[in-house]
Order: structure tokens, then sequence, then C-alpha cells
């Protein structure tokens, strides 16, 4: 949830820029923009958030939320997910005509806009400056982007022309037929997944009481999610496992300073 009105304000212009949907440099990552509906302004437009980038914008990914995840209809996404002769689910909406006003849903988006990222814990620690390099010594960085900026919005002006640090690209990559869910999403295939950010990644257990990743959790911590990588990023992956273990330990000691 952290730094999410920075990621919608990342220009389309820019992610065209980072995009090579055909490997032109021959580094086997071949990055793709994903073009999904926008249901706010009615139009075809670039994903951002979702594990394969299918929403534009937080007003989107918050209805959509609220309609996929919790059944609440608003007036961005007002029908119902109601079979035929659920009757009463039909008649819930009380706020004109759906459930969340748009004000509501307007103080969503501002909270999920500017809720802060964590500062880098300990970035002087001997092993987090060795596990940096072991990061990009694996290729890490061809997806996990370190830095980015923010283009111009009049909807968000205090957060424009920013310079930040998500470590993605928010584009969708083949990551192989391990991870593939078999969903093709808008422009994405079932093993083309959205680059996920890892700033905050450190602090899961502390947030969360837990240490699940990838979509589906089935990685116990950020070793094995690592080692699930695959498609384009199995060099990196390789890279990663062939290392001494002395080199991975501080690889993810770095993670977990993010």
């Amino acid at each position: 949830m952290i730094g999410l009105g920075l990621l919608e304000m990342v220009s389309d212009d820019l992610l065209y820029a980072l995009a090579d949907p055909d490997d032109s440099d021959v580094d086997g990552i071949s990055g793709r923009v994903n073009v999904v509906w926008d249901a706010r302004d009615k139009t075809m437009a670039t994903g951002k958030f979702g594990w394969k980038a299918n929403a534009p914008n937080l007003t989107n990914q918050n209805s959509g939320a609220a309609l996929g995840d919790m059944g609440i209809t608003t007036p961005v996404r007002s029908s119902d997910n109601c079979e035929a002769g659920q009757d009463l689910c039909a008649a819930a909406a009380t706020h004109d005509g759906v459930e969340l006003s748009g004000t509501f849903l307007n103080q969503i988006n501002v909270y999920t806009r500017r809720l802060a990222v964590p500062r880098q814990r300990g970035p002087n620690l001997p092993e987090v400056i060795r596990g940096q390099t072991r990061f990009l010594e694996a290729g890490c960085q061809g997806c996990h982007i370190a830095t980015l900026e923010t283009g111009v919005d009049p909807r968000s002006q205090d957060l424009a022309e920013q310079t930040f640090h998500p470590f993605t690209d928010l584009l969708l990559h083949d990551m192989g037929e391990g991870l593939s869910d078999g969903r093709s999403d808008f422009l994405a295939t079932g093993s083309e997944w959205r680059t996920a950010p890892l700033w905050g990644v450190g602090l899961t257990k502390k947030v969360t009481g837990h240490e699940r990743y990838l979509h589906d959790g089935r990685a116990r911590g950020l070793e094995e999610a690592i080692l699930w990588h695959g498609g384009e990023a199995e060099t990196s992956k390789e890279n990663f496992r062939t290392m001494p273990k002395d080199a991975r330990e501080d690889l993810v000691a770095f993670l977990k300073s993010l």
C-alpha cells in the first residue's frame, strides 16, 4: 500500500521508454506495457497496479477492490456482482444508486495515494552494502529498477516531478510456466506478471505477521521467492542460486533493509 501515489504519477512516456517488448538489446528481458480499460475515464490506458498491471490508476484499483473483494459498488463500478434471482443483493445500493459514495471513494484514493514509504534500515551495514552489489551482479535490476521519476498531473501536483526508489519498472515480464496461473488479463498472458516493487519488503513480517510472497503466497521467504523466478528472470535466479552461501545471505540482507 505504500508509495502508490508516486507509482500512479509515473508517466506513460517513461514506461514505454523502459519497455523492450522485442528484446532489442538482446539481454533476455522484454518488459511490456499492459493496456487496460480505465473505468474512470472510459478509455484504454496504461496499466500500473495489480499483479498483472490491470488497473491504470488508484480510482480503478480501489473501486475494483471494493467490488471484486467485498461486493461493494461505487460510482465507477456501479453494477453489483449479483446472480439472477439474488434480489436482496440487487436492492442493496444505498448511496445515489451505489453502496460507497463518490466522496467516500475519493477519500480512500487520497489516503492510499499518500501513504509514505519507510526509510531504508541499516544502509551502511557491511552486509547490506555487499548485498546491494550482489543484487546488481545477479542482474535483478533488469526488472527491479531502483529509481523512477513522477510526471505531471494537476490532480496530484504535490507528487509531481519527484525522484523515488521503488525497485520496479511497472512492466509485464514472462516469469515462466512455474509461476503461470493460466489466465490472461488484457494484454498480460498467464505467465506474465508486473514487477513487484521491493520498497518496504523487509517490513513484511512486522506489518503482516508472515513472510509469504508471490501472487499466491507460495514462497515462504525471500529466498524461495527468488528461486521461483523463471522465464525472463531465469538467469538472475541462477546467478543467485549459484552464489556462495554468504553472498546469498548478503543479498537477502539488502532486500530486508528496503
